[in-house]
């Protein structure tokens, strides 16, 4: 079953707000974070702001409702030479698992990078998520070990 990707930057004319919200929620849970619906589209309408670098992706099922989300930010890399998408976020339902939508996601985001310029993408993903690592390899990602270094401000 084919699912309809559409992309958000710039806008908050989001299709089915609170189902994606929803699903942001569960993601945030997955990563180990605790917001609320509330929370998540208070970032979301500060990430679309006019100006802003970040996009959102959501994967549509046949009744309209997300099944799948990403976030990123188009950045500027020296080491690249020129912009890149850093993936924040790559995200499909429980029960919409195994049905190739994180693939299918990463080759339309990989396709729309490219049309705006970018000529890099690179993400995170947690050491024991065997799953999104055999996607990211599959797919011609690179997996290398690094240190993530942050602090909130």
């Amino acid at each position: 079953m084919a699912h309809e990707i559409v992309w958000y930057r710039n806008t908050m004319d989001i299709r089915d707000l609170d189902g994606l919200a929803g699903l942001l929620v569960e993601q945030m849970r997955f990563i180990g974070y605790e917001h609320d619906s509330t929370f998540v589209k208070a970032m979301l309408h500060n990430a679309m702001k006019q100006g802003s670098n970040a996009v959102l992706f959501a994967a549509y099922d046949e009744n309209e409702k997300p099944v799948a989300c990403a976030f990123g930010n188009i950045c500027c890399g020296l080491e690249c030479g020129g912009d890149y998408l850093w993936l924040n976020e790559l995200y499909v339902a429980q029960n919409h698992r195994h049905e190739h939508i994180a693939s299918a996601m990463l080759t339309f985001i990989e396709q729309w990078a490219v049309s705006i310029g970018c000529v890099y993408m690179a993400m995170v993903t947690h050491p024991r998520n065997s799953a999104a690592q055999q996607l990211y390899s599959n797919s011609g990602y690179e997996l290398e070990q690094l240190v993530w270094v942050d602090k909130y401000l």
